[in-house]
């Protein structure tokens, strides 16, 4: 499903099992802008014909991560339109268009040295919905300005959620495209439920994005899974993303004591006091109780206990 925001510039939805994802494509009068892709097939059957109808301009997509859902339709793209640019983070460009490296380096980062599983099938799935790889994807610089005609779009760093997340801010219509930079509470079910926590790592660089996107004057947030923001609800949103790190911060202390307890068991921990989470997501907490137990030992409150894998205990 795609629907018009404002003037030349749209919403694309698809249904991705309990929750909803979304790509923006933003149209100027010599190039169209698309920032992500969504998952295989979205390219093809969504994307395309969209990009098609607004006639012969330049196509320059956007990905926001490397995420499987947000770049899974880009091979398609590019298959039709081989001129089109790509354009990502420099951090995140080594894992854009590259499924196998997105999996390990991303998926099954804790798989390894930690206790938190990530197995052949859920690798199988991930490269599936990665879509084919493709390459030539460009580094784009902090705060680019990308003219696209009539129209000017600038791409805001917003790093926590993966390390060079961006953002596209459009100033003329007050619009942010940012995806998963900034959480809420996490990620939401289309009944209002939850069904991922918010997912980041260093806190202090989700911090610092919460507030670099507070001093935009947004009018109108489009997350990758949320519903459309605006106004008043976006001031709201983003204090509820600032409240919900301050949360899982104390919940990551709390979680820990003098018994030695590795990644995953932490993650249980705070899985159960910060609540509304559905019993098979456990995992998904490793980034963000990683990063905030990273925040701990550098303040001497806590400690690596032992490794292979990670066991932390409480220095209080």
């Amino acid at each position: 499903m795609n629907y018009e925001l404002t003037d030349g510039i749209w919403s694309c939805e698809q249904d991705d099992g309990p929750r909803i994802v979304r790509e923006v494509v933003i149209a100027g009068d010599e190039a169209v802008l698309v920032v992500d892709t969504g998952l295989p097939g979205v390219g093809r059957d969504e994307l395309l014909p969209l990009v098609e109808r607004l006639g012969e301009r330049e196509l320059i997509v956007l990905i926001t991560h490397p995420d499987s859902d947000h770049l899974g339709g880009t091979a398609e793209l590019l298959a039709a339109r081989p001129g089109a640019r790509v354009l990502a983070g420099a951090l995140d460009v080594p894992l854009v268009g590259n499924p196998e490296r997105i999996v390990r380096d991303r998926y099954a980062r804790f798989a390894v040295h930690d206790d938190v599983p990530f197995g052949e099938a859920a690798a199988e799935r991930a490269i599936d919905r990665a879509g084919p790889s493709f390459t030539g994807t460009e580094a784009v610089p902090a705060d680019a300005r990308l003219e696209l005609g009539g129209r000017t779009v600038v791409v805001v760093p917003t790093p926590g959620h993966s390390p060079g997340h961006v953002s596209a801010w459009v100033p003329d219509a007050g619009l942010l495209v940012a995806a998963d930079a900034i959480m809420g509470n996490g990620i939401p079910t289309r009944d209002g439920g939850l069904m991922i926590a918010p997912m980041y790592g260093p806190p202090e660089a989700y911090r610092e994005t919460i507030e670099r996107v507070r001093a935009l004057p947004v009018r109108m947030l489009a997350t990758g899974h949320e519903p459309i923001l605006r106004d008043e609800t976006v001031a709201t949103f983003l204090d509820t993303s600032r409240a919900a790190s301050d949360l899982l911060a104390q919940l990551v202390e709390d979680a820990l004591d003098e018994t030695p307890r590795t990644l995953l068991e932490l993650c249980g921990r705070v899985h159960a006091a910060y609540g509304g989470l559905p019993d098979d997501r456990v995992a998904d907490l490793a980034l963000t109780v990683d990063g905030h137990l990273a925040e701990l030992v550098e303040a001497a409150r806590a400690e690596v206990a032992s490794a292979d894998p990670r066991r932390f205990r409480s220095r209080a």
